[in-house]
């Protein structure tokens, strides 16, 4: 089994969160031309204001940093946005997805509903969200002539 773990963000740590989110959503950047919204375009002011305001988490493979998480609680009746999950390239694949999900969802025990948003034309990405639990709300947003989101939640019982 492999060792992931989920470890809180620090403000020393917002130069390695943005270059690793950039390495993981440029080519996503670069394909979708989506300037205002791609996590690529973030500024470390915008990433020191998610580690003091969100749940932002480092992932560790064992010791070895591949990637973060971006957790925002949405209302006082336990609803949580999975905002920004990066996996580096050379370690998706792997099933770190799955348990970042797992491991975050265990985190906010009190979370009645999780929600989220992926990339419409990711077939990988939605088949993650999917296998843990996730249902496509049919909900969709067209971001620009190359990009469309689509939204999934997933309810806790």
């Amino acid at each position: 089994m492999m060792n992931i773990s989920l470890l809180k963000a620090e403000p020393s740590d917002a130069e390695r969160l943005l270059e690793i989110q950039k390495i993981c959503f440029l080519p996503h950047l670069e394909r979708y031309q989506d300037y205002e919204t791609s996590p690529a375009m973030a500024s470390l002011e915008r990433i020191k204001w998610q580690i003091e305001n969100e749940d932002f988490f480092k992932i560790l493979l064992k010791d070895i940093w591949v990637g973060s998480i971006s957790i925002r609680k949405m209302d006082e009746m336990e609803y949580y946005y999975l905002h920004i999950i990066n996996i580096l390239p050379k370690y998706q694949g792997m099933g770190i997805g799955q348990a970042v999900i797992r491991f975050s969802e265990e985190k906010f025990p009190n979370a009645k509903k999780w929600c989220l948003e992926t990339l419409e034309d990711m077939p990988y990405n939605r088949h993650v969200y999917e296998k843990a639990g996730y249902i496509f709300t049919g909900k969709t947003e067209k971001i620009n002539d190359k990009l469309t989101l689509v939204y999934y939640q997933k309810e806790i019982i």
